[in-house]
């Protein structure tokens, strides 16, 4: 797995919107029954994000399994 990375004067909030809706409607372009499926949103609103700094991912997959 690959880390997501970014700078520190990046705008979290912005980007997961972003992409949220950019999948949304990749999703439902490619998937037509998505679309008459749902009633509304393809996501729910919020999100969940942790930072780790300069913590590498094998450092913090091993630190998650420990717990």
């Amino acid at each position: 797995m690959k880390p997501f990375t970014a700078k520190p004067t990046t705008d979290l909030t912005k980007f997961i919107n972003s992409l949220k809706g950019v999948t949304s409607r990749k999703i439902r372009d490619e998937n037509p029954e998505v679309r008459q499926a749902l009633d509304k949103a393809f996501w729910q609103p919020g999100y969940f994000l942790a930072t780790t700094g300069q913590v590498s991912i094998d450092v913090l997959m091993e630190y998650v399994k420990e717990q």
